[in-house]
């Protein structure tokens, strides 16, 4: 990745001696565009059927001030996914990832929606090609974690399919419980020519993201004692 572009977060106070290494070229963040667009249309056509019901995690409504705008407005230049899919449990990635390797996999449990089911397909997808391209970049765009990083590196291209169709019921939506996040998302789908909005709402996105990350670290520190 020899074309780079410059990340939202300024050095740590102090540090003096620290050095920035940008993982993001354009391309990546197309791709985490492409997808995390798609991810935002499901859920507000799911929300839009199902009006009043909480859909992929995300409060009932939440998504209500974008249903009168055209897909292609749900696409914004992030360094994150928008989308979950459990990729910060280790245990559960590395079970599915051996069930879905296995010879013939009939086990997986049937995907009602087929919109859920091929949202599934372009998430994984991405996850499975930033994960061969640079775990730091997958940890960082997704929140993967070693253990799903090694079920993702020990997938076969042929064993995609029958995954997604073990994740699919596992599809969610990221940060989905940190309201003003939404909303600052949601500012930003309505007026994508604000810069500052922009950049406001990929900082908060980062700060959540190590949030989630420090606790993940705490939990396994204890489960280690």
């Amino acid at each position: 990745m020899r074309h780079q572009t410059p990340l939202a977060l300024p050095p740590p106070a102090g540090t003096a001696h620290w050095g920035e290494e940008v993982l993001f070229n354009p391309k990546i963040v197309e791709a985490l565009a492409s997808v995390n667009g798609a991810f935002i249309a499901l859920a507000v056509e799911l929300q839009g059927a199902k009006p009043g019901a909480a859909v992929l995690g995300l409060p009932n409504g939440a998504l209500t001030p974008l249903q009168k705008y055209p897909v292609g407005a749900f696409r914004l230049p992030l360094p994150y996914a928008l989308f979950d899919l459990r990729f910060r449990d280790e245990r559960f990635w590395k079970a599915e990832a051996r069930a879905a390797s296995g010879i013939q996999d009939g086990s997986a449990t049937p995907v009602a929606d087929s919109r859920l089911l091929r949202f599934t397909r372009s998430g994984l997808m991405l996850a499975w090609h930033l994960a061969q391209l640079d775990y730091r970049v997958a940890r960082l765009a997704l929140g993967v974690e070693p253990g799903t990083q090694e079920a993702l590196e020990s997938l076969s291209v042929g064993a995609l399919d029958s995954f997604a169709r073990r994740l699919a019921p596992a599809v969610s939506a990221r940060f989905a419980t940190r309201q003003r996040f939404w909303f600052q998302l949601i500012a930003a789908l309505r007026m994508p020519r604000d810069r500052d909005r922009l950049e406001r709402l990929k900082l908060l996105g980062l700060q959540l993201q190590g949030a989630e990350s420090a606790r993940v670290q705490q939990l396994h520190r204890r489960l280690r004692r």
